[in-house]
């Protein structure tokens, strides 16, 4: 008898941890103190990161992060999986690259950062293979505001950005990205 009120207790302890983790933050809300989120508007529909609950005793990757790049001391790469955006045919991850020298609070960066939005361009089959092409969004125009920089521990800003999708069948999409916020733990 014992046994089992015991079990039942550390089920039910296991049971409050597991869900204790199940909100996902709003990347809409501003925010400085690294809890992983981005999200922004794609020609005004919201796009946001992709989002797992932790589970206890479970291994997971950040889809959310920034960390400096260990090629190049100079630059941070602000990186986030997203959930799959129709308007780019399944476009699923944006990855920012700043120079580190630039960034600090109420640091304004035109056209400096590396924006990468990749999209599937289109696929050929050949034979019973397919081959998918990707293409990154072309960007004419972009702005990235830091709110808070600490190196080593958090950044937090707004960026937004415009840009064209040339796809195989001939078709163009041109995407404005707007209201785009972020809040990301800073790795070295």
């Amino acid at each position: 008898m014992k046994t089992m009120k015991i079990w039942r207790i550390a089920f039910a302890m296991l049971a409050v941890l597991s869900f204790a983790s199940c909100d996902k933050d709003d990347p809409f809300v501003e925010t400085d103190t690294g809890k992983n989120t981005l999200g922004f508007l794609l020609n005004g529909k919201k796009v946001e990161y992709a989002w797992e609950p932790i589970l206890p005793f479970t291994d997971y990757g950040y889809k959310v992060y920034a960390m400096e790049d260990y090629t190049r001391n100079d630059t941070l790469i602000m990186y986030a999986v997203l959930e799959p955006i129709e308007e780019l045919r399944g476009s699923n991850y944006i990855s920012i690259k700043m120079p580190i020298t630039k960034l600090s609070p109420g640091a304004v960066l035109e056209n400096v950062a590396n924006i990468e939005l990749p999209y599937l361009a289109g696929s050929e089959q050949e034979g019973e293979i397919t081959h998918n092409y990707t293409q990154n969004l072309d960007i004419t125009s972009s702005r990235v505001g830091i709110r808070t920089c600490k190196r080593g521990e958090v950044l937090s800003g707004t960026f937004e950005f415009e840009g064209d999708a040339h796809f195989m069948d001939g078709t163009d999409v041109h995407c404005k990205i707007t209201e785009g916020n972020f809040d990301v733990e800073w790795h070295r």
